[in-house]
């Protein structure tokens, strides 16, 4: 599948020093995964921290909305 970013997507992963590979791990084998209305969320741990990547699936491709990390990783990662 496709991967394409949007502007807003582009300036938070520059402006919070996340690589794109942390972004397709997060989406291709996530620790935690669901469905927000229209958007899927996705949550990976990477060592001591969680990288979070919200995303859409539009026909053949993924459009990443934003991506952040956090230190949270019992809010993220805990059993719904």
């Amino acid at each position: 599948m496709r991967v394409k970013y949007t502007f807003h997507a582009l300036e938070r992963i520059r402006q919070r020093d996340i690589e794109k590979k942390l972004i397709m791990l997060c989406i291709r084998e996530p620790g935690k995964s669901e469905q927000l209305e229209e958007v899927r969320k996705c949550v990976k741990r990477i060592d001591d921290k969680v990288i979070i990547v919200v995303y859409r699936e539009e026909h053949d491709e993924i459009l990443v909305i934003t991506a952040y990390l956090s230190s949270k990783i019992h809010k993220y990662l805990a059993e719904s």
